[in-house]
């Protein structure tokens, strides 16, 4: 109530003396209100110095004549007046107060229905942004004299990320890519924006290989995992489940057809070791040479006869690790199995 009172008085004090320019005929002669009055007066109706200063410079104006000797007198209508002013500041603070009072509740309410929500359980299913894919690395072996090279499989786990960017395609690998990987990326991008509908061009897909070592990650520079990429980018942005225990190798064209690759069966024995049900492969490659000979005899000149035969590879898999190997020629194909249970 002092400092209302003391804004009374101010307002009443200031209202006189300006007042005075208009209801009395001042000379030339005639001292002004002071720069520093004005500044106090300023700092004061913004909180910045002291009441005492600000009745100081009032007095100031009073003991120097400044107002002309004219009194002041606080008449029953101006104290009515500022009453009312008084009584509406007051109603208006009391308005914020209570609004303010209501937002904190309805924030702590909001805030206690966000701690009682319960965080979503982890499925034992791989994340719709990864994917296994086979791959095969060199092996090099050597008996002093030659050096002969065979092909051994390798599990290779791919993720993917879509985050707002503008159309960049990106790898990412403890080794750096090589060209063959980086279209083949490109190519899943342009196959899964045709497969979707949806445009990419507005966002940054990044591609992520990890493997149990850097040796393997050798593999990656081929296309031979540009068809399950392909399956992860198009599961992850329709939102559909991927199929953990299917494996798949394969090129993507961009058509979406899957291309063919080298060294199936090395890739079929890796997909069964790591417990794969099925293993898709592409068109016409669920198939193993198998080398038959016979031999005969001559005198003592023994002839030995080879032929390459291709076996179907699928009923060997089954047997050994209890996994069927299907091709497919699309990646539709493809996709039915990946987002089946």
């Amino acid at each position: 109530m002092k400092k209302f009172m003391i804004i009374a008085i101010s307002i009443i004090l200031f209202t006189a003396v300006f007042s005075l320019a208009y209801s009395v005929k001042v000379s030339a002669q005639e001292t002004s209100i002071p720069n520093w009055i004005k500044k106090t007066a300023q700092w004061w109706s913004q909180n910045q110095t002291s009441d005492s200063e600000f009745l100081a410079a009032i007095q100031y104006l009073i003991d120097n004549n400044i107002l002309h000797g004219t009194s002041v007198k606080l008449t029953n209508q101006n104290m009515s007046d500022t009453s009312n002013q008084n009584a509406q500041l007051m109603q208006k603070v009391n308005d914020l107060q209570s609004r303010y009072n209501t937002l904190q509740s309805k924030y702590n309410l909001l805030l206690e229905q966000v701690k009682s929500i319960s965080p979503p359980s982890l499925s034992t299913n791989e994340n719709n942004d990864s994917i296994f894919a086979v791959a095969v690395k060199p092996v090099i072996e050597s008996d002093g004299f030659f050096e002969t090279t065979t092909y051994q499989g390798s599990i290779l786990k791919i993720n993917v990320e879509i985050r707002d960017g503008s159309g960049l395609v990106l790898i990412n690998t403890a080794l750096p890519a090589g060209v063959d990987f980086q279209s083949s990326a490109r190519t899943a991008v342009a196959v899964a924006q045709n497969v979707t509908g949806m445009n990419l061009s507005k966002k940054d897909v990044i591609f992520s290989i990890n493997s149990i070592s850097d040796q393997d990650l050798q593999a990656v520079d081929g296309p031979s995992a540009g068809g399950a990429m392909t399956v992860l980018l198009i599961s992850d942005m329709l939102g559909k489940p991927i199929n953990s225990h299917i494996l798949m190798t394969g090129t993507i064209q961009a058509d979406g057809t899957i291309g063919p690759i080298g060294a199936a069966s090395d890739k079929a024995d890796a997909a069964g070791l790591y417990g794969a049900k099925i293993f898709l492969v592409p068109k016409g490659q669920a198939v193993v040479s198998v080398q038959n000979c016979t031999e005969r005899n001559e005198g003592p000149i023994t002839y030995q006869t080879c032929t390459m035969e291709q076996k179907p590879l699928s009923p060997i898999t089954q047997s050994k690790y209890g996994m069927q190997v299907i091709e497919v020629a699309t990646i539709q194909d493809a996709l039915k199995y990946f987002n089946s249970p």
